[in-house]
């Protein structure tokens, strides 16, 4: 009897932590959501800048240093070299910033934009000295 007590109680606690967790993502809002377009241009160009400054610390002279990464554009996912020696917790959290304020952005600019059609990226490779992404 006193083990069901405690499983009872074990199982009321995991139900309650789930709901109140469930609960709490389901009302994160997008932080990009009343911004204005022209403030989401700025914003995408100033963090789509720092993002591309931490992914290339250095110049390209070896493609095998380099790495794929995905991100979202107004024209869908797109991809970035980044170096091997960048953390990639960083990057991937500046990135997630960024896909946020596209999920606003890009219906805005979709339709008065000419986006070419998704492309596999295969490789990197060095291209006059920058990472540059080889496509199939």
């Amino acid at each position: 009897m006193k083990n069901l007590s405690v499983l009872g109680i074990t199982s009321l606690l995991a139900c309650t932590m789930l709901f109140v967790v469930c609960k709490s993502e389901s009302h994160l809002e997008n932080p990009y959501k009343e911004k204005t377009e022209k403030e989401l241009e700025t914003l995408s160009n100033e963090k789509y800048s720092k993002i591309i400054a931490l992914a290339s610390p250095k110049e390209c002279s070896n493609a095998d240093d380099w790495k794929i990464i995905d991100i979202q554009t107004v024209c869908g996912t797109n991809h970035i070299a980044y170096h091997h020696s960048v953390d990639k917790t960083i990057l991937q959290n500046m990135i997630n910033d960024y896909n946020k304020l596209m999920e606003i952005y890009q219906p805005m600019m979709a339709p008065r934009i000419n986006c070419m059609p998704y492309r596999k990226p295969l490789d990197v490779i060095c291209k006059e000295g920058k990472a540059t992404i080889k496509y199939e």
